[in-house]
């Protein structure tokens, strides 16, 4: 029988909700947990929520929610005011707008916040946002969109990167005597993740135990097997025969086996295969054009073969526009130096900032003490042991208590009772805080294009792993 405790399921298979709702009663249903935050869920998480925080911000916990982003902050939602809530106002803007949310993008398919969920929205914010308030509570088209929202909840659309995900096969199930038998020869079979048919099977563990006869086998479930490893067994070519009956075949190991050229004939048929491991076997460039016929594959290993990095080139250009690559690298070596620039002019303009608003900290607007007693300690004060703090002037009523307080001014903020600092020292802070967040901004737009160019490049034809290479001696000075 399937031996599933020896399995882990690859990240790749595991699906899990970021949230479950399921209150759908008005009488229990509460407008946050039930109506909004399935809203955001599906439309704001993506950029907004646990595994992506766009702008600072993120959604998906109500703590979060309510400490706002890099702009808005606490203003993200200000309770009985709609038009000062920035989540809002960001959400009712004309979806053309460079500032709706979501964005609209051509490239992806928009899933804006429809009328109807914005009434909800509109419904809790003028009532104080209160996150215990129910369905119930709401009063006339704000409750009427709340229950029909409870009835048909938002769907999250699929964006291009999601449907790249890979999708459960839906095969018939495996016959349950060839599967007995399999597991009796040693070979380990089980399914690749829950909910499906498709097989995993690893013969790997029995080494000369395994061979050609034995990969015979192996076709009583070829309709099945989606993932096959047979490697350091002692198959042959003629196994491969055997292989190619396996039509839905993503993912095959052939690691330290006497496969040749002449078995990757046999390879060619599998269509669907997406990652193959050649490590340590006779094959050489002769199998390159065999290899040029798996049209989906992905990831290959060629490492302490007989193929050369010719042979590899070769094998890319099989799979990729060469001038759409050129024209990619062209793009990346440009993107990378529009974010160079760019770090380095507004880094610059912020040590420029900075210098000022030192500046600023330690130039007092007026040699007036701020406080009429010592702030640490409250005794009178010693017009000779002062310091200048955010440009004002604190005096202090002896060296121990100036030395403590210039040693870590922050450590003995809180003592400073209603302190202000100086115009000239808020101003350069404005200044300098206003420019960190256009650098920190700036940079995450343009390595956000760079990162769509990168991804292009990676995944512009198969990985080609030739193993590694020591440095020649002239690269190594």
């Amino acid at each position: 029988m399937y031996n599933f405790k020896r399995f882990i399921f690859p990240a790749s298979f595991i699906f899990s909700a970021s949230v479950a709702f399921c209150a759908t009663d008005p009488a229990k249903a509460k407008v946050y947990d039930d109506v909004i935050a399935p809203v955001l869920a599906a439309k704001c998480y993506d950029c907004h929520g646990a595994n992506k925080d766009k702008g600072k911000l993120r959604l998906h916990t109500k703590e979060a929610l309510l400490r706002g982003g890099r702009g808005a902050k606490d203003k993200i939602i200000v309770k009985g005011k709609l038009d000062d809530s920035e989540l809002y106002y960001r959400i009712d803007l004309p979806n053309d707008d460079d500032d709706v949310m979501p964005p609209f993008d051509e490239d992806e398919p928009h899933n804006p916040v429809t009328p109807e969920e914005k009434k909800v929205f509109a419904a809790w914010i003028l009532s104080g946002a209160s996150f215990d308030a129910k369905v119930s509570d709401l009063k006339g088209d704000a409750r009427k969109a709340a229950e029909s929202i409870l009835k048909n909840p938002p769907k999250n659309t699929e964006s291009a990167t999601a449907s790249l995900q890979p999708k459960l096969p839906d095969v018939p199930a495996a016959d349950a005597k060839t599967l007995d038998e399999l597991q009796k020869m040693g070979l380990l079979a089980m399914p690749i993740a829950q909910n499906t048919n498709a097989l995993y099977l690893n013969a790997s563990y029995l080494g000369d135990k395994f061979g050609d006869e034995q990969a015979k086998k192996v076709a009583g479930v070829s309709a099945q097997t989606l993932w096959l490893n047979l490697a350091r067994t002692k198959i042959t070519d003629a196994a491969l025969a055997e292989v190619a009956k396996c039509g839905k075949l993503t993912r095959l190991h052939l690691e330290n086996t006497e496969i040749t050229d002449a078995g990757l004939a046999h390879l060619a048929k599998l269509t669907n295969l997406e990652y193959l491991n050649l490590y340590g076997t006779k094959v050489s460039n002769a199998g390159i054009p065999h290899l040029k016929k798996l049209t989906k594959l992905k990831k290959i290993f060629l490492w302490q073969t007989a193929v050369t990095k010719e042979g590899a080139a070769d094998l890319r250009r099989a799979f990729v526009d060469a001038k759409a690559i050129a024209k990619l690298e062209v793009d990346r070596d440009r993107l990378k130096g529009e974010v160079d620039k760019f770090r380095t002019g507004r880094e610059k303009e912020i040590t420029k900032l900075d210098e000022e608003l030192k500046k600023a900290n330690t130039t007092a607007v007026s040699t007036d003490p701020a406080y009429e007693k010592c702030p640490l300690t409250g005794r009178p004060l010693d017009a000779s042991k002062k310091s200048v703090y955010q440009g004002k002037t604190i005096v202090f009523c002896c060296n121990n208590c100036k030395g403590k307080f210039d040693k870590d001014p922050s450590a003995h903020k809180a003592k400073l009772k209603d302190f202000k600092p100086s115009d000239a020292f808020v101003k350069a802070k404005e200044k300098l805080d206003a420019a960190q967040d256009s650098l920190d901004a700036g940079v995450e737009e343009k390595q956000g294009a760079l990162r769509v160019v990168l991804t292009q490049l990676r995944t512009s034809g198969p990985t080609i792993n030739l193993g590694w290479e020591a440095p020649a001696k002239d690269e190594k000075k």
